[in-house]
């Protein structure tokens, strides 16, 4: 799959690939390091290839500031944002990740991967067929010996395909489509309410206090924020369309009149309660951006300080510099006039 970045660029990435990029996580002693999940030498080399990871000084694999664009690229695949159930495994998140990235990409050609029991078999076919035909049988015993061998490449072929088929995105997107909620799900001022929560979440986790783990417990920050944004979008989903179904049912008379009424106000009441959920986030959100600004606001203000010392430190020589200049000129003037009055006495006309 290619991965398309703001400024254009992209980066093909294998399916491991991206779940490796995917599955990457700070480490224990060194939060500001996320490293990869591991594939090996190979993959790790190829990691180090794209830009997309590097090694630190105590030679811990790490993303690099590319490798952090592309899996925020992964985790938001498509042009409309997409909210994930935080209870899912991070096995069923990254297959779920892949899927939304490139939903119409197929499972591929049957029979392509060479899997570890395939070289055995086959191994073990070319082994026989040397050794065989050396013991001296009947050629009637062979022939057990070959229907098992293709039993089991067979038994084998079919687990894979199973796998295969099983990792086919429009089968993972079928099997998890309670666990995501995309914007398209929602309409109308819902959706409205859905784009307000997810801005809000994006503000906090995008924002340099939560990376340098400075609002509080950045591990519980993550947690109750992705749980809150996904109570709220499937909330808000869910609101969508059964308001979609309200609007599309008759009123035939009083009593489907009055039931109406009554769910609106059920929808109305249910609606409240989020848009109060999303004023909270928003809430948070704002004052992240505060305290960045106060601190941009400090920064610039350390700067011109900074400034300002160098100029007038420098500044001090000045004093210094312009008395020798001024001496100097008063000298000069001093010796011209002398030479005036010194020099050979000029005819009178």
């Amino acid at each position: 799959m290619d991965v398309t970045l703001a400024d254009g660029r992209t980066i093909p990435l294998s399916r491991g690939l991206a779940e490796a990029v995917l599955g990457a996580c700070p480490l224990p002693d060194a939060p500001h390091v996320w490293s990869p999940v591991y594939l090996g030498a190979p993959g790790n080399a190829a990691l180090i290839d794209l830009g997309l990871a590097e090694r630190t000084r105590q030679g811990f694999l790490g993303l690099t500031p590319l490798g952090h664009e592309v899996r925020a690229r992964l985790q938001d695949p498509r042009p409309e944002r997409v909210t994930l159930d935080p209870g899912l495994s991070g096995d069923r998140k990254r297959a779920l990740l892949v899927a939304l990235a490139d939903p119409e990409a197929g499972p591929g050609p049957r029979g392509r991967r060479w899997t570890a029991p395939r070289v055995a078999y086959a191994a073990a076919i070319a082994s026989l067929a040397v050794l065989l035909p050396s013991a001296d049988l009947p050629l009637i015993a062979y022939i057990p010996v070959a229907v098992v061998l293709l039993a089991v490449i067979m038994v084998s072929s079919h687990l894979a395909d199973r796998e295969r088929e099983r990792r086919d995105p429009r089968r993972v997107l079928e099997s998890l489509a309670d666990h995501y909620v995309l914007q398209e799900q929602v309409e109308g001022e819902y959706r409205a309410l859905l784009e307000r929560a997810q801005r809000a979440v994006d503000a906090v986790l995008e924002s340099a206090p939560h990376r340098e783990g400075l609002l509080l417990d950045t591990v519980r920050n993550r947690v109750v924020l992705a749980e809150t944004e996904w109570t709220v979008a499937r909330g808000l989903a869910r609101l969508s369309g059964e308001a979609a179904r309200a609007d599309g049912t008759p009123i035939a008379g009083e009593r489907s009149r009055a039931a109406a009424e009554r769910a609106r106000a059920a929808l109305a009441e249910e609606r409240g309660h989020l848009e109060r959920r999303i004023g909270l986030l928003e809430e948070y959100a704002a004052g992240v951006r505060s305290f960045e600004a106060e601190r941009a606001d400090a920064a610039s203000a350390r700067e011109f300080d900074a400034i300002t010392d160098r100029v007038l430190e420098s500044g001090a020589a000045h004093d210094l510099h312009d008395e020798a200049l001024a001496s100097l000129v008063r000298a000069q003037e001093l010796a011209l006039r002398l030479s005036d009055l010194t020099g050979p006495e000029r005819p009178r006309p």
